[in-house]
């Protein structure tokens, strides 16, 4: 398990490590962990107690806080990476930001002066912006 969560944060980039960024840069987070975990086989179970060592402080208190430790009577709030995930989401994204985010990016429309590739250009650079809401294809 070591090996391949140092392989992971090798994949993920220890830049990249959550820090409390903007509400769409959870996603961005999140996907970026999900590919490293995907990339270098690490199940949802493994992934559930490595995602803890990706975030800096003070969010990796707050993690550490709703997760469950070995020792028995810990009531923990999440017992799933998915749970987790849920977790990650409901506190630290807005959902009216998120809902103006995909409005502006469902609204996007090719201008007159914009050739394919400018419009494609343009619509990868306010997905970056947004956090990577959309994946490749969307």
């Amino acid at each position: 398990m070591g090996r391949r969560k140092k392989d992971a944060a090798q994949s993920f980039g220890v830049r990249d490590e959550w820090d409390d960024s903007p509400p769409a840069k959870v996603f961005q987070f999140l996907r970026k962990f999900a590919k490293a975990c995907n990339d270098n086989d690490i199940s949802e179970v493994e992934a559930f107690y490595i995602l803890q060592d990706f975030t800096k402080e003070p969010l990796k208190a707050e993690v550490m806080m709703v997760m469950p430790i070995r020792r028995a009577g810990n009531p923990s709030e999440v017992t799933s990476y998915l749970e987790l995930v849920n977790w990650m989401l409901r506190s630290h994204v807005d959902e009216a930001s998120v809902a103006t985010l995909v409005e502006t990016l469902n609204v996007v429309v090719q201008r007159n002066d914009d050739d394919e590739f400018s419009f494609a250009e343009r619509l990868r650079r306010l997905n970056t912006e947004f956090g990577f809401m959309y994946g490749e294809g969307d």
